[in-house]
Formats: C-alpha cells, sequence, structure tokens
C-alpha cells in the first residue's frame, strides 16, 4: 500500500494554515477584550499563553509512515495500538479537566461559607441594634435574656 508524498505535504500547509487561523483569532479576542475591558489584560495575556500551548498540542495523535509498521503486525493490531493511544490521551485530559472542576468547586465552597459568616454577622448586628433602639425607647424587656453576639452564632433552639 502506498501514500504518496503529495498528502504529507497538504496536511503541513493545513496545520501552517490552521496555526496561523488560531493565532490571528487570538488576536481578535485579545484586541476586543483589551478593548471592552482594559483592567482584565494581565490575565488575558496569562490566558492567551495557556491557549497558544495547549494549541500547539496535536488534538489527534501522528499518523504514522506505514513504512515503519512493524513486521508481523497486523492492521488491527495496529488499529487497537492507536485507539489504546487515544484512549490514554482523552483520560488524561478528563483527568486534568476534573481537577480543574475540584479546583474552582473548592473555590466555590470556602466563598460561599464566607459570605455565609458574613450574612450571619450582618444578622447578629442587625438584631442587637434593634434591641438596642428598643432599650433606648424604654420598651419593656420582660424577662427575656439579653442578646450577645455569641449566642447569635449558637443555633436557636424551638421552645
Amino acid at each position: 500500500m502506498c501514500f504518496p508524498k503529495v498528502l504529507s505535504d497538504d496536511m503541513k500547509k493545513l496545520k501552517a494554515r490552521m496555526d496561523d487561523f488560531k493565532e490571528g483569532y487570538l488576536e481578535t479576542v485579545a484586541a476586543y477584550y483589551e478593548e471592552q475591558h482594559p483592567e482584565l489584560t494581565p490575565l488575558l495575556e496569562k490566558e492567551r499563553d495557556g491557549l497558544r500551548c495547549r494549541g500547539n498540542r496535536s488534538p489527534v495523535p501522528d499518523v504514522e509512515d506505514p513504512a515503519t509498521e512493524e513486521p508481523g503486525e497486523s492492521f488491527c493490531d495496529k488499529v487497537m495500538r492507536w485507539f489504546q493511544a487515544m484512549l490514554q490521551r482523552l483520560q488524561t485530559w478528563w483527568h486534568g479537566v476534573l481537577a480543574w472542576v475540584k479546583e474552582k468547586v473548592v473555590a466555590l465552597v470556602h466563598a460561599v461559607q464566607a459570605l455565609w459568616k458574613q450574612f450571619q454577622s450582618f444578622c447578629c448586628s442587625l438584631s442587637e441594634l434593634f434591641m438596642s433602639s428598643f432599650q433606648s425607647y424604654g420598651a419593656p424587656r420582660g424577662d427575656k435574656e439579653e442578646l450577645t453576639p455569641q449566642k447569635c452564632s449558637e443555633p436557636q433552639s424551638s421552645k
């Protein structure tokens, strides 16, 4: 089975055109964001470098020259080897995606916890403000116990 050399040259030309397209696309996006959101420019540089790095990787394995085929290796064996390599790359990619998602979820959980603590503090401060304003107007307190920040943070028991 013979593969023409022209196919290989055409693939190289296509790859070069794709690289030019990716660079042009990155420059267009960068120009848009620099114009619309100048405060994001430092972050944009970091992301652009990451995209370039990912964009330079080949999404598919380089096609091996059929002449380098091992003696005795059948077509099915070769396809199986390529398929296993593809699955390995896919598994590595998904592990990276999962690690990224876990990182973002942890950051989100921490942010929500901090927000919840701030909300609780605000509610406690608001209740203290109301209590002090009622006390200053001479409202009867009855037999209610005094509200303190420590009591605000304790879980309330229903009576």
